[in-house]
């Protein structure tokens, strides 16, 4: 299997297989409440490494404390699209001050989010460059939200000749035919619990062309409860779910696809 090669290379660089969890906000008052809890159920099932998101300035803190006190946290400060209208003065200056206190730390959750109930298209985009710029400067990989967005995000990012320290798009959702150019680009390739859903038809086709060292699994918790879990919120714990998921659409195994996405994980996010 095209794999299997890249599996065995992973397990000689760290030693062993662990599951990655590239995209959680643990910071979400829903987890935040009982994380330790929450953590310790992502162990029991093998879920030993977690990119924490921060989606506005407000909640950067929590996830530096997070990621302060487990090492198997890695930490990401953003501002979401959502949030670019709400941006205070100074927040490129707090970005990378949180980066420079946390050198380890990612740029993210940022991107671009096209609803026609915002009409801020114009903010997000310059919310997104400025943090793009920032990554770049301080030589970071970043995680991108892309929604209804991919005819900017594409000339974006090739204008700016693509993300030198690497990226994720997290939650991937846009065509196929997509794939290739964006890992041109620099991007990794991330799932969600969205390819449980029924009609997820087109996502399984995006995951059949994604190349093996481009690959990322995530559970986007407390949000994105994949489907037919009942529960009141989503967990890094569900991990396994969504890769048994991928395991099936690919062919692989499981292990083998819990082993290379947390490889790719931990090469990425610097762990």
């Amino acid at each position: 299997m095209k794999y299997r090669a890249l599996i065995f290379m992973g397990a000689l660089l760290f030693g062993r297989f662990s599951m990655f969890d590239s995209h959680c906000h643990l910071q979400d008052k829903r987890i935040y409440t009982h994380l330790s809890c929450v953590l310790e159920k992502a162990r029991l099932v093998g879920v030993n490494f977690m990119l924490c998101c921060g989606i506005r300035e407000d909640d950067w803190a929590d996830v530096a404390a997070i990621g302060s006190y487990r090492s198997s946290v890695v930490c990401a400060f953003g501002i979401h699209p959502w949030y670019a209208d709400s941006v205070s003065s100074n927040w490129d200056t707090a970005l990378e001050k949180y980066l420079t206190d946390n050198p380890n730390a990612a740029v993210g959750e940022i991107g671009l989010h096209y609803n026609a109930d915002r009409c801020n298209d114009d903010q997000q985009k310059r919310v997104f460059i400025r943090q793009l710029d920032i990554a770049q400067t301080m030589k970071r990989p970043v995680s991108i939200h892309c929604y209804k967005a991919w005819g900017d995000l594409i000339p974006l990012l090739k204008k700016r000749g693509g993300l030198s320290y690497g990226g994720a798009i997290h939650s991937y959702s846009g065509p196929p035919d997509l794939v290739k150019q964006l890992e041109d680009l620099g991007c990794y390739i991330s799932f969600s619990g969205s390819i449980l859903n029924k009609n997820a038809k087109r996502s399984h086709q995006s995951l059949k062309l994604v190349s093996p060292d481009k690959l990322l699994a995530e559970t986007d918790s407390p949000d994105m409860l994949p489907y037919q879990c009942e529960a009141d919120f989503n967990e890094p714990s569900n991990l396994p779910i969504i890769i048994k998921k991928m395991a099936e659409i690919l062919g692989e195994s499981e292990g083998n696809i819990a082993a290379l996405t947390g490889d790719n994980g931990r090469r990425l996010f610097f762990v």
